[in-house]
């Protein structure tokens, strides 16, 4: 069954009220295609392949084409319009009642409202609406050795944000804040991200779970080698290694800890905490 990743909007403070009325727009739609005899890929449909040598949680989101980010700014103003009559009625009836407690000492006012503006107006991130979960669970084939995900996916840009898993409105692992990358997945073919080999330990840090940690100098996705075959299910598809390009720090939105993507041979590296574009030299 085909699911629309929307849970994220529950792990937001605020949900506009837009979202109360209708339904939110819809900008991507996902599935973990499972572990069957036969493997049907969608033309009209992305693929996202991914191999790791134990069960791991990856967590995409999807970066807004023009069409999405026309229609979450329309989204967003109905939303704003929608907040600022409430506020409305809610500082007529303030108005109100200070008046009366004028007349009436004693009688109690209850709190002004705040006056909702651009720049205080809490909306749903587009990332929060357009995000994948891959992993750890719905394989498409598991061995002792490597465990295999293919994730259907809306075609488009898609960005790593971490090695966390979201379930229900609340996350846990660590967000690709201080640096990540970003691939192409598009209709009809499948991409293959590589191998994701076992983490390097990492001490843990104490007191703040925003604070920076690393997670070590091995690639995070590291090209399959000549003994790691694709699954036969999928050996006649059409199969293209991710094109990786950076990009740089992204807001840390489930309060998690934070870490970066190692180095990239041929894609970035590290100056400091400034990523090198080593495509473009930027």
């Amino acid at each position: 069954m085909k699911i629309i990743m929307l849970a994220a909007i529950a792990a937001v403070s605020t949900v506009t009220p837009a979202f109360a009325k209708e339904k939110p727009p819809v900008f991507v739609v996902t599935a973990p295609v499972k572990d069957k005899p036969v493997v049907t890929i969608d033309p009209a449909k992305a693929y996202i392949l991914l191999r790791s040598d134990n069960p791991v949680p990856l967590y995409l989101m999807k970066v807004p084409t023009a069409e999405d980010q026309a229609l979450y700014d329309k989204t967003r103003a109905a939303a704003f319009v929608e907040a600022r009559q409430k506020y409305e009625k809610k500082q007529a009836s303030y108005l109100k009642a200070k008046a009366e407690a004028v007349k009436t000492p004693g009688l109690s006012v209850p709190e002004e409202p705040v006056e909702p503006t651009d720049a205080n107006f809490e909306f749903v991130p587009f990332e929060m609406l357009a995000s994948v979960g891959i992993g750890p669970t719905n394989r498409l084939s598991k061995s002792k050795d490597v465990s295999t995900y293919l994730q259907e996916v809306t075609p488009g840009t898609y960005r790593v944000y971490g090695q966390m898993l979201v379930m229900n409105g609340t996350a846990g692992g660590s967000c690709f804040c201080m640096g990540s990358v970003k691939f192409d997945a598009p209709a009809g073919k499948i991409v293959d991200l590589g191998v994701i080999d076992k983490a390097d330990k990492v001490e843990k840090v104490s007191g703040d779970s925003s604070q920076p940690v690393l997670i070590g100098e091995k690639p995070l996705f590291r090209s399959a080698g000549p003994g790691e075959t694709l699954d036969p299910r999928i050996i006649n598809q059409t199969v293209v290694a991710a094109k990786f390009m950076p990009v740089g720090k992204l807001p840390n939105y489930f309060g998690l800890t934070i870490t970066r993507i190692p180095e990239m041979s041929g894609v970035f590296r590290y100056d400091r905490d400034r990523m090198i574009d080593l495509t473009t030299g930027s």
